[in-house]
């Protein structure tokens, strides 16, 4: 049995673990023992259409037990101050919104969140895919000295497990999280979310494999654009998603402490975004789907294909309702 790939002291005994944390994603696989999961890919004989559950997303023996419960530990301090709140009436005392000129959006500051717990879970997240095999995140990978630096920076500061347990008290942890501020240095990041959304599993899981300046993530319900170092004004980044557009980076950055920043979309750019993805994907695939499609083609009727033997092709592979954005086929 190898051992922890954080603490690197325990066996590494923990099966069931979730790469990306449930709370994120759970609009898209469902509640736990109810994941309904899907992945694009972009093999052109792939049926996106059948149901993958929470496979994609969990793995064993990464984590000891211990460390498994230090995540879970901060996944539920996110969760709930975070998560729960965040679009929740009852808590609007908890932020506050500002307007950006010339923008559709709102910019929402999370007050009572703390930041470098924010950070740290990101981090951990970062660090689960990077270390993963899973189809979703093969193409996935830090780089060596990225790797080592976000491993030391959670075994440093992810709550302690003593005793078979993690029972620090949140406010101390808090407060030990204030004290190891220096681990955070260099650590920025981009967070946007929707305001609504009338279907939520209309949503994906999805990690750039070439987007790495900075990194360009999307879990569920966030979208996260993660950089190492801090970016400077007017520069050119890396931007799968389209979110950047023409504004100053530094307006939505988060970083440095500062309280946290989540950009809110209005649920049309949220869609024509998750559209953009989508089709981005899916064109990738064309160029072997004509030549899968030839070669079932011919061995079948041992004739020339016309347009609409293609069209045939693409219905059948592609079935309408599964193209029209009505149903929550892709994730």
């Amino acid at each position: 049995m190898p051992n922890c790939s954080i603490c690197l002291k325990r066996e590494a005994t923990q099966t069931g673990s979730h790469l990306l944390s449930a709370f994120m994603i759970e609009s898209v696989v469902g509640k736990r023992g109810h994941e309904k999961g899907f992945l694009l890919d972009d093999a052109p004989d792939f049926d996106y259409r059948s149901n993958t559950g929470a496979i994609p997303v969990v793995e064993n023996y990464l984590f000891c037990i211990g460390c498994e419960q230090r995540m879970a530990y901060l996944e539920g301090y996110v969760c709930t101050e975070y998560r729960d709140k965040f679009k929740n009436a009852r808590f609007g005392q908890n932020f506050s919104d500002s307007e950006i000129t010339g923008q559709s959006w709102i910019l929402r500051e999370a007050g009572r969140v703390h930041p470098h717990a924010f950070t740290l879970l990101l981090a951990s997240l970062l660090y689960r895919m990077s270390l993963s095999n899973k189809k979703l995140f093969a193409d996935f990978h830090l780089t060596p000295l990225e790797q080592e630096q976000l491993r030391g920076i959670l075994d440093a500061a992810l709550p302690p497990y003593e005793n078979f347990k993690v029972k620090i008290k949140t406010a101390h942890y808090l407060r030990t999280l204030d004290g190891n501020e220096a681990l955070f240095d260099g650590l920025y990041y981009i967070v946007a979310t929707y305001d609504r959304l009338h279907d939520e599993t209309m949503s994906f899981n999805i990690v750039h494999p070439a987007f790495r300046l900075p990194y360009n993530m999307m879990f569920g319900q966030l979208l996260i654009l993660f950089f190492f170092g801090k970016p400077r004004r007017e520069a050119i980044y890396l931007d799968f998603f389209g979110l950047l557009g023409n504004w100053d980076v530094l307006t939505t950055l988060n970083g440095d402490g500062m309280p946290l920043k989540t950009i809110v979309l209005p649920e049309q750019s949220w869609q024509v975004m998750l559209a953009n993805v989508r089709d981005e994907i899916v064109a990738q695939k064309i160029p072997g789907l004509i030549q899968l499609f030839f070669q079932e083609h011919y061995k079948k009727y041992r004739r020339p294909p016309t347009n609409e033997d293609w069209l045939g092709f693409l219905d059948l592979k592609f079935p309408p309702d599964q193209l029209s954005g009505d149903t929550p086929e892709v994730k």
